[in-house]
C-alpha cells in the first residue's frame, strides 16, 4: 500500500491562494476555486442498496437527500465494497484538472460512511476519500486527520480541486484552503458524494447536497 502522503495548511502559500480566488463564506451560485474553468454537466448515476429507496430530490429547496442503514443490502454482493447510496457523476477523466463543488450537510450521528470521494487510482481504488465521523468531522479516510469540524446539521461549501499532473488534491472549506493531499496515481477519475458505509458505520446515515457544480480545464 503506496505511503499517504499530505501536506498541511502551511502549503497554502506554496499553492499560491491569492490567484485561486478565494473568499471567506459560501455562497449559493456556481463559484470555482480559481480561474479558468469551464462548468460541465455531465449528469450522474445512483448507486443505491438493492429494492430499496435511498434518495429523494427536494425540489422546494433544491437539495439531493440521501440516507443508508447499517443493514442494508450491498449492491454489489460479491464484492467487499459495502452498502452505499451515492451519486456517481459521469465526469471520467484521466487528465488535465477537475473541480467538485456542493453544499453539504451531514445528520447528525453520522458515523464512518464516505461522504465525497474521487475514484481511480493505480495502487488504491480511490484518490479521495472523505469520511464523516462521530466526532462532528469529516476525516481524510477513516483517519484521525481532520478535514473540517464541525459538520452535523449545517451547510458547508465543499470545493475539491484534483491536479492530475502533479498528484495534488487541494480541499477547501466555506472557500478556506484546509490541505493538500496527494492522489493514488493515474487511473480513469469521477466524482462520487452521497454515503458509502464502512466497517462500524452508524445505524442509519443521512445527508443532504444542493448547488452542486462540477468544473473542468
Amino acid at each position: 500500500m503506496r505511503r499517504r502522503t499530505l501536506l498541511g495548511g502551511g502549503a497554502a502559500a506554496g499553492l499560491g491562494l491569492a490567484g485561486w480566488g478565494v473568499a471567506g463564506a459560501p455562497q449559493a451560485q456556481a463559484s470555482p476555486i480559481g480561474t479558468g474553468w469551464t462548468e460541465v454537466n455531465p449528469g450522474f448515476a445512483l448507486q443505491t442498496p438493492p429494492g430499496t429507496t435511498r434518495y429523494e430530490y427536494l425540489s422546494a429547496t433544491g437539495e439531493h437527500h440521501l440516507w443508508l442503514l447499517d443493514s442494508d443490502p450491498w449492491l454489489w454482493p460479491d464484492s467487499s465494497s459495502g452498502p452505499r447510496s451515492e451519486m456517481r457523476w459521469r465526469n471520467d477523466y484521466t487528465g488535465g484538472q477537475a473541480q467538485f463543488e456542493c453544499d453539504m450537510k451531514i445528520a447528525s450521528g453520522a458515523h464512518r460512511v464516505s461522504v465525497f470521494q474521487i475514484f481511480g487510482g493505480t495502487d488504491w481504488a480511490t484518490a479521495l476519500m472523505t469520511l464523516a465521523m462521530n466526532t462532528n468531522s469529516i476525516n481524510y479516510y477513516d483517519t484521525t486527520t481532520q478535514i473540517h469540524t464541525p459538520v452535523y446539521n449545517t451547510y458547508i461549501r465543499l470545493n475539491v480541486v484534483h491536479e492530475t499532473g502533479t498528484g495534488s488534491i487541494h480541499v477547501f472549506v466555506n472557500r478556506t484552503f484546509v490541505r493538500t493531499f496527494q492522489d493514488h496515481g493515474a487511473g480513469t477519475h469521477y466524482f462520487k458524494a452521497g454515503l458509502y458505509g464502512r466497517d462500524g458505520m452508524s445505524a442509519r446515515s443521512d445527508i443532504y447536497l444542493k448547488n452542486v457544480h462540477l468544473y473542468t480545464k
